[in-house]
């Protein structure tokens, strides 16, 4: 499957016509154990034809560029209208990972996305799941998109 390739574009797409941020997105990669550098992630449920999440993680200065470049104001402090900001790109990464296995025939259904922040968190999922990592530049930094799978 080509899962890079679909949630780049979308991701893409999303802050060109959306966001209106310059992104530059790097190599994806797989394995290895990384730690993510976050203040905020937002995930969202994936399920059909494989199960998994999808994140996006940032730092604080990243997360508060994108949320304010989204809703046109200054953000000063990670708070509710950050995480409902993120939230929401990530449904619309997923909506547009969707739209391109619906056109090679893989169902998928989206949950609901949800947001956590913190200076320390965890985040797990089942053991056995693949592991998708696309790091992606913006001029404030880098933030991170996610996906954790596993096929039924």
């Amino acid at each position: 499957m080509e899962f890079a390739k679909y949630i780049a574009r979308a991701t893409e797409e999303i802050f060109n016509t959306m966001i209106f941020m310059e992104i530059s997105a790097g190599d994806p990669f797989t394995n290895g154990k990384r730690t993510i550098a976050s203040h905020v992630s937002a995930m969202i449920g994936l399920s059909g034809d494989f199960t998994g999440m999808l994140y996006l993680h940032c730092p604080e200065p990243v997360a508060l560029a994108i949320a304010g470049a989204m809703l046109g104001m200054d953000l000063e402090r990670i708070d509710t209208d950050v995480k409902d900001a993120l939230g929401e790109i990530t449904n619309m990464m997923a909506g547009g990972l969707k739209e391109a296995l619906t056109a090679e025939n893989i169902a998928l259904e989206i949950a609901i996305p949800t947001a956590v922040s913190g200076q320390a968190y965890t985040i797990s999922s089942p053991s056995g799941s693949e592991r998708l990592v696309i790091p992606f530049t913006v001029e404030q930094g880098q933030f991170i998109v996610e996906m954790k799978y596993s096929f039924n």
